[in-house]
């Protein structure tokens, strides 16, 4: 998937809220001038880079927590390049058995870096 030189239009994320706990982000999408591409870490803990449309806020009514699909908040690093081209993704390996998966990647902006990982199944 080529992504380089498009610009950044948009940025959405998944917030997942418990109680009056901080929402902890949880999936993010990238809205380029032709396409949206997804950030997330899998079921698996693999960090996954997709084309795909956000989702849609849901309820888990018996953990007392929802996921809130939203506009970024300003503290999402990818919100400062809104507007900038994406002059290219650098995936980082180094997961799974022979250390090939995806473990994370730099988003490189006119601007500088984004990097993005997936620690311990938490998207950082």
């Amino acid at each position: 998937m080529d992504l380089a030189t498009k610009r950044l239009i948009e940025v959405v994320v998944a917030q997942f809220v418990h109680g009056t706990n901080v929402p902890e982000v949880i999936e993010v999408w990238l809205r380029l001038e032709s396409v949206i591409i997804g950030v997330e870490v899998a079921a698996d803990w693999s960090f996954q880079i997709e084309p795909g449309e956000p989702r849609q806020s849901y309820v888990m009514e018996e953990l007392g927590s929802r996921v809130d699909v939203v506009s970024a908040p300003d503290d999402v690093p990818f919100v400062r390049h809104i507007g900038e081209r994406l002059i290219r993704v650098v995936e980082r390996c180094g997961g799974g058995v022979d250390g090939t998966e995806r473990v994370g990647a730099e988003f490189v902006f006119d601007s500088g870096t984004v990097a993005a990982e997936s620690w311990g199944g938490d998207l950082l």
